[in-house]
């Protein structure tokens, strides 16, 4: 396991190697947001504001140091193309990278995507193949559970295919189809370094076959620190025991960000709601948790409090100064609960926190983050790249 004193080397390393063309290039990837299991990534890199320009293929590579609440300290590297399907230059481009991460309670991942333009950004279409082995505590399902604060340490191995088509049905907005292939075992983690396997009853397997539809409205007007505008994103997956899929359940995610400018580009309020369900045969690791994935709300460790449907709501003040530097105040709620009929019965956890930024390069407003949050079990710290929605 790593130490503290490693990890701020590892955090001190990412910023030293990666270099200045990358960051200013690369993809928004966020991946202390994304190291949780489930069956819901996030496909979209994030487009940049940096590459309207140029019609050639340009190399990026850069480490990205983060610190996620079940996995500690970590780091993530990836490497790959920004590189154009379509000869219009004034098309954002397409992006293709691969990645992988460590972290300090040895869980780790590779993964591919790519993240295609075609034809005057017509088409989009998506697809990921991933590989990941991740440690984390499972507190339960239900309120009640997280509110007990117990835990078992599990270990979770994902193999996971996906791939999305969305075609612009109008100005901003983005509709079509999705299909997602995964084979994940889970089973209870070895703690006494004995080594010892776990039982039979210890461990599950799960094979899931899903096919549904995705939609997107961007109007945004820059994706790493929006000013105004809205980016709102809605998921149906429809998992199936066709083609070896071993169980039928849906899972639906609607996620929705504002954007308003309170003094220009040094003032800005943003705000973002999401609710999130699953029905049926759904796995435990494919219910819906607080704090987990893109706009999960801080100060609540990923997965404590989870359960068939979850509401958030939050809303952050972010002001930047004429230079580098940022500061941000935010506040939300969340919820958990069997069903959404539940909702004004459902314990109300609050959150509230601040936190500091650093743009990356003088040119383009990407961040460093370091967020630290209060919630109802206590204060948290996040540090990553990108804001957190």
């Amino acid at each position: 396991m790593l130490n503290r004193t490693v990890a701020s080397l590892l955090v001190i390393a990412g910023l030293l190697l990666a270099p200045r063309a990358a960051f200013a290039q690369e993809p928004v990837v966020d991946p202390g947001a994304a190291t949780m299991p489930g069956p819901d990534p996030d496909l979209d890199p994030g487009d940049g504001t940096a590459q309207k320009g140029g019609s050639g293929i340009t190399p990026l590579i850069a480490p990205v140091p983060f610190k996620n609440t079940q996995v500690g300290w970590g780091m993530f590297l990836m490497g790959g193309v920004i590189h154009r399907f379509d000869k219009d230059p004034n098309i954002k481009p397409s992006t293709g990278m691969v990645g992988g991460f460590y972290t300090e309670n040895g869980s780790w991942g590779i993964m591919a995507l790519e993240a295609a333009r075609i034809a005057h950004d017509k088409w989009r279409l998506r697809a990921m193949l991933s590989h990941m082995e991740v440690r984390y505590s499972f507190y339960g399902i239900g309120e009640e559970a997280g509110e007990a604060g117990k835990s078992v340490d599990l270990q979770q191995n994902m193999n996971m295919a996906v791939l999305v088509g969305l075609r612009r049905i109008a100005p901003g907005l983005y509709l079509g189809p999705a299909a997602l292939f995964m084979n994940a075992s889970v089973a209870v983690r070895d703690t006494s370094g004995l080594g010892l396997p776990p039982s039979a009853g210890d461990t599950s397997e799960a094979s899931l076959v899903a096919f549904g539809v995705h939609a997107e409205v961007d109007t945004r007007d820059d994706d790493y620190w929006p000013v105004k505008g809205s980016y709102a994103g809605l998921k149906g997956m429809f998992f199936t025991d066709a083609l070896g899929g071993s169980r039928v359940f849906q899972r639906y995610h609607a996620s929705w960000s504002q954007y308003t400018p309170m003094r220009g580009k040094q003032l800005v309020l943003a705000s973002n709601a999401t609710i999130c369900a699953a029905n049926g045969g759904a796995p435990f690791w494919s219910l819906c948790a607080i704090g987990t994935g893109k706009g999960g709300l801080r100060g609540y460790t990923q997965g404590r409090y989870r359960d068939s449907v979850m509401t958030t709501v939050q809303t952050e003040a972010r002001f930047h100064t004429p230079g580098r530097l940022g500061a941000v105040a935010f506040l939300g709620f969340g919820q958990v609960m069997p069903t959404l009929g539940d909702l004004f019965n459902a314990r109300m956890h609050v959150a509230g926190g601040v936190g500091a930024r650093y743009q990356l390069t003088r040119d383009f407003p990407m961040h460093l983050r370091f967020d630290l949050s209060w919630g109802d079990d206590g204060s948290l710290f996040y540090f990553g790249v990108a804001e957190a929605f």
